[in-house]
């Protein structure tokens, strides 16, 4: 396998600020109410205890969280593009997208659908804190026609304007990426081989084609064989799946391994690329928005394949670091991680 000088790294990192990128797919609000249980009272109406709010935290998830990824890596545009409810919710999300500089004018808010949120309840003790239950905001219906020409008119007026797309299709059911947004988005790859297309879906990878596919081992057994168990699933069985998923798709397919780093699959072969050595705690919430921001970013700037791969596992290592948040990885975080584990001037 081929080795990333620092030089090249340093390369790619400073092209970021030169790309301009897509993300498309189910945005998110992520919630966090704080209660203090030690204020708590028995409510007059119920025989329960208050959950006294003393502290709410709003941020973006799920395309939320990888459009944010790509700002911190230093992309200079990145446009929001989905569908989301005429809700306080959804106010709140647009709100938070501008303060970390995403573009939100391509957002369409519409008053039949709801912004998808997740809201978690921490309650609070004198020493301990726990989560309870989430609370999730979700939507009942698919998408109207309407709203998925809407869309599709959307990413063809950007298109000529960006340098990447990146496609997450979260939702199990109801979700923005429908059937025919995924084969429009197919479509329009296929018409614009020359932009970086990559792709992350939870239930349905093994349906898209003409992009990147980043599947973790999970979504890519299951996509071929969804009667298996994945735990089962040893890496050469997975290499072989990883070449039927890359046959369909006709790009390179990386699947992630969790602490066992991600293999890629493409036209030269297969490779297994280690994960950044990195000392326990860890959280690893958000390592693959971070991958797939890095992955998109890289193949945009010019990186091969296996260039972009080396990146992106060096970019989720940043964010196993910061613990109980969402975190990202900037390229000095990228660059200082680098120099931590490469042996003289190169890595793996």
């Amino acid at each position: 396998m081929g080795r990333l000088k620092r030089s090249r790294l340093v390369e790619i990192l400073e092209s970021f600020k030169d790309l301009s990128a897509i993300v498309v797919g189910d945005f998110a609000l992520d919630v966090y109410w704080y209660a203090d249980m030690t204020m708590s009272e028995l409510s007059r109406e119920t025989p329960r205890y208050t959950r006294p709010i003393v502290r709410e935290i709003y941020s973006p998830g799920a395309s939320g969280n990888i459009s944010w990824n790509l700002r911190d890596l230093g992309v200079r545009n990145v446009y929001a593009v989905t569908v989301i409810g005429e809700d306080w919710r959804g106010q709140i999300l647009v709100e938070r997208l501008k303060d970390i500089g995403v573009r939100t004018e391509y957002m369409i808010q519409s008053p039949d659908r709801v912004t998808p949120s997740y809201i978690k309840p921490i309650l609070c003790g004198f020493d301990s804190q726990q989560e309870d239950s989430r609370l999730d905001f979700i939507n009942l219906k698919p998408i109207s026609s309407d709203l998925e020409e809407h869309l599709i008119d959307n990413i063809e007026d950007l298109i000529s304007v960006v340098n990447a797309v990146i496609v997450e299709d979260q939702m199990s059911k109801n979700g923005v990426i429908s059937d025919y947004v995924r084969q429009s988005l197919i479509d329009l790859a296929g018409e614009n081989p020359e932009k970086v297309f990559v792709v992350n879906s939870r239930e349905r990878i093994g349906l898209f084609k003409n992009m990147v596919l980043k599947p973790n081992k999970i979504e890519a057994v299951k996509a071929l064989y969804p009667f298996r168990e994945p735990s089962e699933v040893e890496i050469d069985e997975l290499v072989i799946m990883g070449r039927e998923l890359f046959k369909r798709a006709n790009r390179p397919v990386y699947i992630t391994l969790g602490e066992k780093g991600a293999l890629l699959i493409d036209e030269e072969g297969h490779s297994h690329l280690p994960a950044a050595p990195t000392k326990p705690p860890i959280d690893p919430v958000g390592a693959g928005d971070t991958f797939i921001s890095a992955i998109g970013a890289s193949l945009a700037a010019g990186a091969s394949p296996l260039e972009a791969g080396i990146i992106a596992n060096i970019a989720a290592s940043v964010i196993l670091k910061k613990l109980n948040i969402t975190g990202t990885a900037s390229p000095k975080e990228i660059l200082d991680k680098f120099d931590e584990i490469s042996k003289g001037d190169e890595w793996p």
